[in-house]
Order: C-alpha cells, then sequence, then structure tokens
C-alpha cells in the first residue's frame, strides 16, 4: 500500500495533507502509519460501518459497482476485464451534483471520446494545433474557478437532497434500555456469524448525533 500511495498518489498529485481509508489491515498497520507520519500526512480512518464519515467516496464507489453490474450481469468474475471502461464513463459523463465531468474538474478540458474520432465532432473538425496549446493554459487558469463553481452546486444539489429525504423519514427516539433489532454485517461476530444474536440492548452512551452503541447478548 505504501508502493501505491507513494506512486499513484504523491508522485501524481503531490502530498496531501489528510488521507482518509478504512480500517482493512493494509492501511491500519505500523509501516503504513510510519510512512504518513514521516511525510506529514494526516491518515484518518472511518468509522466500522459508517459511510456517511466518507460519503463522496461511497457514493463514487456505489456509482462505479452500478456500473459493473450492468454490464457484467451473470458474469461477475469477470468486473477486471471491464472495470476500466466503466471507470472511462464514469469520469467523462456530466455528474449531476457538480455539473461537470471529473475528468473536466481534473485537467479542465474534456477528454476526447473514442467517438469522436469515427463521427468527428466539432472540436475535432477545427482542430488547430498552432493555438490547441495556448487554450489549453488558459482553461488551466480558470480551473480553480469551475471548481469552485461546482463547490457550490455540489453543496446545493446536497442541500436539496437531505430536505428531501428528511421529508419522508420519520424519527426513532431510543431510549437506554430499549429492545433493538441489528444486522450483524457490520459488527463481523467471530463466534456464530448468521446465526449471532441480533438482539440487544443500547448502551447509556451516543457516539454521535446518528450512531448509537449497544450491547450484545443482553438478556
Amino acid at each position: 500500500m505504501r508502493n501505491f500511495v507513494w506512486k499513484s498518489i504523491i508522485c501524481r498529485f503531490g502530498l496531501p495533507r489528510i488521507l482518509i481509508s478504512d480500517n482493512g489491515r493494509q492501511f491500519d498497520n505500523i509501516r503504513f502509519r510510519k510512512f504518513c507520519s514521516e511525510l506529514g500526512i494526516n491518515h484518518r480512518n472511518t468509522p466500522v460501518a459508517h459511510p456517511q464519515t466518507n460519503g463522496e467516496t461511497e457514493v463514487t464507489n456505489r456509482t462505479i459497482l452500478q456500473g459493473l453490474k450492468a454490464r457484467l450481469d451473470r458474469s461477475k468474475g469477470q468486473w477486471v476485464e471491464d472495470l476500466y471502461n466503466v471507470l472511462w464513463a464514469y469520469r467523462t459523463i456530466f455528474r449531476l451534483p457538480t455539473g461537470e465531468t471529473p475528468f473536466n474538474l481534473a485537467y479542465e478540458t474534456e477528454a476526447v471520446s473514442p467517438l469522436e474520432v469515427g463521427l468527428p465532432s466539432p472540436r475535432m473538425e477545427h482542430y488547430n494545433a498552432a493555438s490547441n496549446f495556448s487554450q489549453l493554459r488558459g482553461n488551466l487558469d480558470l480551473i480553480e474557478e469551475t471548481k469552485k463553481a461546482a463547490r457550490v452546486r455540489m453543496a446545493r444539489y446536497q442541500r436539496k437532497t437531505a430536505q428531501y429525504y428528511n421529508s419522508r423519514v420519520k424519527a426513532k427516539l431510543f431510549k437506554v434500555g430499549d429492545l433493538i433489532l441489528r444486522r450483524a454485517e457490520a459488527s463481523q461476530p467471530t463466534e456464530q456469524k448468521k446465526l449471532a444474536p441480533k438482539l440487544g440492548r443500547t448502551l447509556p452512551n451516543r457516539a454521535s448525533p446518528t450512531a448509537r452503541s449497544i450491547q450484545i447478548g443482553v438478556s
């Protein structure tokens, strides 16, 4: 994992101030923590089974998984072969929250699609090598403005989405000692697994405004 972070992230984009990851062993180990510490990277782990902590990444991953499922149908074992096709589609399609393509937000220009080779688009037909370089430099000067506008649109989109969701959700209040149902997937019980108890009592503390601690196996 250190090699991946060095080659694919740091050498390409520079040192990040904060690196957010899940709790996998490839991240949660002494060697990786030392690697981040030596480079001044603030490494943070997301809480287990709490995807809201890293919402944007989770939404992106969900979209990619949906694309893979749609392409592979029953051939799930061949997902590696189609992964880059799905990533290409994701990076070059306009996203509703930002109003931009991920490719354009990264490079301030749109990627040339293979479709434009067989069916030339206006920018392919009017391409001028002499002026292309200066146009690209001009685009880069506007990249921060484009990103700022995208952040504003994303905040507006998230606010509207939250308002719609909250209008359809009924509040559920739990008191200490209430019996609740829980899913065993997130806690990954070491014994019995799917046969592990599905009932527990809430502990007298609150982890966050949206998460609760529970005590398992209390009769």
